[in-house]
């Protein structure tokens, strides 16, 4: 993402920020949902420190994403400076955008999964590597599952390719999303449900929050906001609304 390249070239400006009150003010959670966040992460890693390995674990269980290629992904989308680890700055500020961002964030957010070899356009063979698993999980069917993930490639770039140039930009897939909002995660699912999102915040206040203790008025009227879009972006029937074509 293009924000989590420039997080990384400056790394001294977020060490400053790490007081759950400086942290809040760059997320969307709470201060005290910060310490409950830095509680889980100390809690989850070994020496401080969050590998590939425990971060694709965590992800999995807890937000039911269980594709490899877009495990992979969503570790790079957070590992900002590139060090094969998720600090404890990186985990808090990917996860405000992966559980609580904006519709821009998670536009940014989804591109940057789907950008498989990073040049800021999509081709069908990136399409064709998240949409494949998907399919067979989805269908249950691994055999004769080439020609259909081929045909739906061929939906997707028609849906998402709006200049018409082979290749879906940053702004094709932009402006396609910002029309039908319902195209977020055509390209395969990258983001939690909500609920998970909400089971999530139920089992984070239970372990590490103390009765009664803060106010958490704003991050309920974000995750409100969220919860209530993303649902009604997500259709029951399909894990991909470009099928429907």
């Amino acid at each position: 993402m293009e924000e989590a390249e420039d997080r990384s070239r400056s790394p001294s400006k977020y060490k400053a920020v790490m007081t759950p009150e400086g942290m809040s003010k760059r997320t969307h959670f709470t201060a005290d949902e910060v310490r409950s966040l830095q509680a889980l992460y100390k809690d989850s890693t070994l020496e401080g420190k969050m590998d590939r390995l425990r971060f694709r674990e965590i992800i999995h269980t807890t937000f039911d994403i269980t594709d490899d290629v877009m495990l992979d992904r969503i570790f790079r989308a957070f590992d900002t400076n590139n060090d094969a680890l998720v600090d404890e700055t990186e985990w808090m500020l990917g996860l405000s955008i992966f559980l609580l961002g904006s519709l821009d964030e998670h536009i940014n957010f989804a591109y940057f999964c789907y950008d498989i070899n990073g040049d800021r356009s999509l081709a069908r063979e990136e399409l064709y590597h998240c949409l494949k698993n998907c399919l067979i999980r989805t269908s249950g069917i691994e055999e004769d599952v080439e020609e259909s993930v081929k045909e739906i490639v061929e939906i997707a770039m028609r849906k998402l390719d709006t200049d018409r140039n082979g290749q879906i930009t940053f702004p094709d897939f932009q402006a396609a999303v910002i029309g039908d909002p319902l195209l977020l995660e055509a390209c395969g699912p990258c983001l939690p449900t909500p609920k998970a999102v909400a089971a999530f915040f139920i089992q984070l206040k239970t372990k590490y929050q103390p009765q009664g203790g803060g106010n958490s008025s704003r991050r309920q009227q974000n995750q409100g906001t969220v919860l209530s879009r993303r649902r009604r972006m997500r259709r029951s029937s399909s894990f991909n609304p470009i099928i429907t074509d």
